[in-house]
């Protein structure tokens, strides 16, 4: 269970935000109040930040999602930052991907500053659908397992693993196994 501190620029988002991830078994909400822009003492495993600048969670040193209309770059402790409309869907997995000190761009946000990327971000590009076979090994390579735990678990040769991987991260445009991992995500084939 991921404990969350829901700090915001009222108490009021504070509750709605807190309302929102509610329905969420896997995160204890332990504290929702308005920031008072004092640093404060927070016992959490990451904070999500609602309707708050960057700069007036810096003090924090844990993982800090931000909800925020602010259009400025990622400052540390910030390892999401999502827009105030973003849904509960995509808070709470701004929330595991900080827990598990990941960093969460939106593909706007990879191509404000990360230009040179914007023909991998692109959900509109055709991708060749995934066998189940390979639905399996890119679910393994999310869970973090080598191509000799791969090959072990699904009866397999490494080599046949080898081209498994391949064959995902050609069809998913992926230059490496985390990449794909990303757009599996992002694409709805791996569960959060």
């Amino acid at each position: 269970m991921i404990r969350i501190a829901i700090l915001a620029d009222t108490a009021a988002r504070a509750r709605a935000v807190a309302d929102l991830l509610a329905e969420d078994e896997r995160l204890d909400i332990i504290e929702a109040r308005a920031f008072t822009g004092r640093p404060q003492d927070v016992r959490a495993d990451v904070i999500v930040a609602a309707g708050l600048q960057p700069a007036s969670i810096s003090q924090y040193r844990v993982p800090v999602v931000l909800i925020s209309g602010a259009r400025s770059g990622f400052t540390p402790p910030v390892h999401a930052f999502l827009p105030l409309a973003a849904p509960a869907s995509e808070i709470s997995a701004a929330i595991y991907a900080a827990a598990s000190d990941l960093t969460v761009l939106t593909p706007e946000q990879v191509i404000r500053w990360h230009p040179f990327s914007q023909a991998r971000v692109d959900d509109e590009t055709p991708v060749e659908e995934l066998t189940a076979r390979e639905l399996q090994v890119l679910r393994m390579l999310a869970d973090g397992d080598g191509n000799k735990e791969i090959a072990a678990t699904l009866g397999i040769s490494e080599h046949t693993v080898k081209f498994h991987v391949a064959q995902i991260l050609a069809k998913l445009n992926a230059g490496t196994r985390t990449e794909a991992v990303s757009l599996g995500i992002r694409r709805g084939l791996l569960p959060i």
